[in-house]
Order: structure tokens, then sequence, then C-alpha cells
């Protein structure tokens, strides 16, 4: 029989027995390989965090929980990171209670997204070889639930996993599911779509807003931007001390293209035959005078 190594790439590799299904009577060993995180960019949860590598696919955070702080006899854990969570937010924790005075209308339309029709699962699938991340509340606790899992290891005890006793459904019965949540009631499916009307009126609401600052607030050229449903001017006193800004930066750039400097030119070739030839009626009408006194 071919031993199974204890470690495997600095991860130790816990044992532990999956219950038979209808599909496959027989109980199966499952390796979970679990070590301390240590991201490439360390974060403050780092250090009292473990490392999970091929969780089971109906992996829950209660299971997760019960595995390390039941059966292993861990310390508390404070949240769990799936490999889903893109964002890195732990599943199950409540968010900040803390809100923003004023959302933009780009912030309220992204969070339409939250608003979405009910769930037609009622769990997740992880893939296979999946990860997750597992936050304690400390470092002690963390290094003990580490501790816990090697001395299991090399006492060759298995744990039994409880997961697919207290989780999901799967199977058949999971696809059951599936068709009874595809026809949500009518109650559910009028929060579902109140809640996206009421974000996407605040959304509209929040853009009226940024419209109507738009209209009163000239930009650095002295322009008011028109937008639509717009009523009245700018004030007068802003509109001319920036027009008087404008001004000043365009001082010296009158002659910039060539164009205005051979117009200019012309203007002045011009401008100076006109003085000639003023120049000269006046001299002559001087010799005309003079002849005539003369006389």
């Amino acid at each position: 029989m071919v031993k199974t190594p204890r470690e495997v790439g600095g991860c130790v590799a816990l044992p532990w027995k999956l219950p038979s299904t209808d599909a496959f009577p027989s109980k199966s060993i499952h390796y979970l390989y679990l070590k301390p995180h240590d991201p490439k960019i360390p974060d403050d949860d780092a250090r009292r965090s473990l490392f999970l590598v091929n969780i089971p696919i109906n992996a829950t955070t209660y299971s997760l929980k019960h595995l390390l702080s039941d059966q292993l006899g861990g310390g508390r854990i404070e949240a769990v990171h799936f490999a889903e969570n893109a964002t890195g937010k732990p599943t199950g924790e409540a968010t900040s209670s803390r809100k923003r005075k004023r959302m933009t209308a780009e912030e309220l339309e992204a969070g339409l997204d939250a608003h979405s029709l009910p769930n037609t699962f009622d769990s997740t699938i992880h893939e296979s070889g999946a990860t997750a991340i597992v936050v304690f509340v400390d470092r002690p606790s963390m290094d003990l639930a580490f501790k816990q899992a090697k001395r299991t290891v090399k006492a060759g005890a298995i744990i039994e996993w409880s997961g697919s006793v207290d989780g999901p459904p799967l199977g058949s019965k999971r696809y059951e599911h599936h068709k009874h949540l595809q026809y949500p009631s009518r109650k559910e499916l009028l929060r579902s779509v109140n809640g996206f009307m009421t974000a996407y009126a605040q959304m509209e609401e929040a853009r009226s807003r940024e419209n109507a600052r738009k209209r009163q607030m000239p930009d650095e050229d002295g322009f008011v931007t028109v937008t639509r449903g717009s009523r009245g001017a700018a004030r007068l006193d802003e509109t001319k001390e920036l027009v008087e800004k404008h001004k000043e930066k365009s001082k010296g750039l009158e002659d910039f293209y060539r164009f205005q400097m051979r117009e200019k030119r012309k203007e002045e070739h011009a401008e100076m035959l006109k003085k000639f030839e003023e120049d000269k009626r006046k001299v002559e009408d001087m010799r005309q005078r003079r002849g005539n006194i003369q006389d």
C-alpha cells in the first residue's frame, strides 16, 4: 500500500472521510491541504489566516468553521473567503453600517446589479481543487488549528466530513429544489423589483443634481455646459471673471498662425500706403497754398 505523504508543497495533507451517497455508495477519502496564508502582497489578516486547497465542492462557511474550530479544536474564526469572491469580501459578513452622505450617479448605477431577481440555486458548488482563506480572530487561534491538523495527520486519524449532512443538498435533490426556485412567489418578485426601482430613482435624482450643478458652473474657458432641460444662464459675475481669465491666457497668441501673420502684414502695408497718400495730398495742398500767397 502506498503511504500518503503528510505534507505536499509545504501544505499539511489532512485526510477526511466523505460519507456515502446514492450515486457513490462507498465512503471515500478526501484530502484537504492547508498552510499559513502567505500572500505576495501581505495584508493585516494574513498573519492570522490559513490557506486551504482542495476544499469539498459543497463546502460552506459553517462546515469549514465546524471542521477547524470544533472537530480540530482550533480557535474562533472571524470570516471565510472563498475563491469565487473576487472582491475578497468574506462570506456571510455584514456590510458596514457606515454610509456615505451622498453617492454619485456612477456609484448608484454600479450598485443596480445588487438588486437582481431571486437566485434559482440556494447554494454554490465549488470547482474541483478550489481554495479558501480562513481568517481567525487572532494569531494564537490560527496556530492552534494548524498544530491540531498536524497532530491529526501524525496520529493517522481520519475526520468525518459533516458538510455533506449539514450542507446544501446535492444530486437530484439539488435540481428538484432548483426547479422549485425557478418560480418565486409574487411577494419575492415584488420586493426585488421595488428594490431595483428605488435604486434607479436614486440614481436619476443624483444625475439631475449633477446636471443642475453643471448648468450653474462655467468651465475654465467661460463656457457653460448645456444639458437637457437647461434653464437660465450662469451667474454673471462668475462668467465675467472666467472670461477675463481667458483673455489673460490668450495674450500673446493673436499671431499664432501663419495666415494671421500674413494678414496682419498686409493690413500694416495697406495702412502705410494710405498714410503715404494722405501725406502726399497734404504736401501738394501746402505747395498750392504757398504758390498762391507768393502770387
